[in-house]
């Protein structure tokens, strides 16, 4: 396809079933590339290529500070602030290592006995009450709702209003005004919690943060921002993928199977379940090329924003093999499903942290775990970002 031909409706989901869309397998046979038209802003090329992918992530030829300057492609009628997203090196940098330290591999295994604590309290609630139970309601909400919300130092009595807060901020169907509303309803909380901070240290994450503004590293501004949006995608994302997590392996019993005779498989089956299909399968946040850039399936001109399908690159067949079977004991898996790059997600110790302890705890907890319903009978939402399903019935 070339840029005369009108371009493809994206994202290529319609409806909200569950998979990879067969579309991403077509593209990425093609020797060309393609041009998508999301809901708002102008067209864009969508890369689909493991190789292609990486490249748009990672090569300082393509910019995402570019996009604030272009009514950029994408899925909400205004771009929700971005903030560490919508840098480029070395301005990056800066907010780069002050979200970093606040993740960091050490001080996430320090968080490992509250994230455990968290999922054995609820499990033990989801026992005494007996089957059936939703996985998404008392299991997956609650657990990294919970874990977020507890190590920013979010008071309980403000958790509900916090979590609708949150989830507006993704939305892709809520009225603009009310998107507006809720997403400076929580900047103007995160900046209370920063002022007490100031006034009273603490040891929490925002504390962390508030550290990094001593130090003269960020603006004020630039700091709640960041905070803010931790919080929000800490409280959603993960919340989404342990229940997806849970869809696969309860509709692949051979693997369930496979990871309850063998635990100790819990984290490579946490890379695979992530590689395999993710609840975000939409690309978004559009790079600029800054000058012509040739990619493996065609040119992109300067100027020209491109969409890097992680989904897509995710199962490449000239870099995975067999890539849509679900394989838990998956030896080479260089999965892009945190990003690559200076905008890998920082967040990516917490959640496999949460992912791997959430499942884990499943398997130990809940061996004859299954579905309470047929797997026809689920209920698919995409409301967001995220394509979810609204509950999941379990027994066991």
């Amino acid at each position: 396809m070339n840029d005369k031909d009108d371009p493809l409706s994206y994202p290529f989901i319609t409806q909200t079933e569950p998979g990879v869309h067969p579309c991403y397998a077509a593209l990425r046979l093609s020797d060309s590339l393609v041009r998508v038209q999301m809901p708002y802003g102008e067209p864009a090329w969508l890369a689909t290529r493991y190789e292609d992918v990486r490249c748009v992530h990672a090569d300082p030829r393509f910019s995402r500070a570019l996009a604030a300057h272009r009514d950029q492609p994408r899925a909400f009628p205004v771009m929700p602030e971005d903030s560490l997203q919508g840098m480029d090196p070395p301005d990056h940098g800066r907010l780069r290592r002050l979200a970093s330290r606040v993740f960091s591999a050490r001080r996430v295994e320090r968080m490992r006995p509250l994230i455990q604590q968290l999922a054995e309290d609820l499990l033990d609630r989801m026992e005494a009450q007996g089957p059936p139970a939703d996985l998404i309601a008392d299991y997956g909400t609650p657990l990294t709702g919970g874990v977020i919300t507890e190590l920013f130092g979010v008071p309980r009595e403000d958790r509900p209003r916090f979590a609708e807060w949150a989830k507006s901020v993704t939305s892709t169907t809520l009225p603009r005004e009310q998107v507006e509303e809720h997403v400076g309803a929580l900047q103007e909380y995160v900046d209370a919690m920063v002022d007490r901070c100031l006034r009273e240290p603490s040891d929490d994450l925002i504390g962390v943060l508030v550290e990094g503004f001593d130090e003269g590293r960020v603006s004020r501004h630039e700091m709640v921002t960041l905070a803010r949006l931790m919080l929000a995608a800490g409280h959603d994302s993960v919340n989404y993928q342990i229940g997806h997590c849970a869809y696969l392996l309860l509709t692949h019993p051979t693997e369930w199977a496979r990871l309850v005779a063998d635990p100790w498989l819990i984290n490579s089956a946490v890379e695979e379940l992530l590689r395999f299909e993710k609840t975000d399968e939409l690309a978004v946040f559009p790079r600029y090329a800054v000058e012509d850039v040739q990619l493996s399936t065609g040119k992109v001109c300067a100027g020209d924003p491109v969409l890097p399908s992680r989904i897509s690159a995710n199962h490449d067949e000239r870099v995975f093999d067999d890539p849509d079977r679900l394989d838990l004991g998956r030896e080479h898996n260089p999965h892009l499903a945190f990003g690559h790059g200076p905008h890998h997600c920082p967040g990516a110790p917490l959640a496999r942290a949460e992912l791997q302890i959430a499942i884990g705890s499943l398997v130990e907890r809940l061996p004859g775990m299954r579905l309470a319903v047929a797997e026809t009978e689920l209920e698919w939402e995409s409301a967001g970002l995220a394509r979810e399903l609204r509950t999941l019935p379990i027994t066991w």
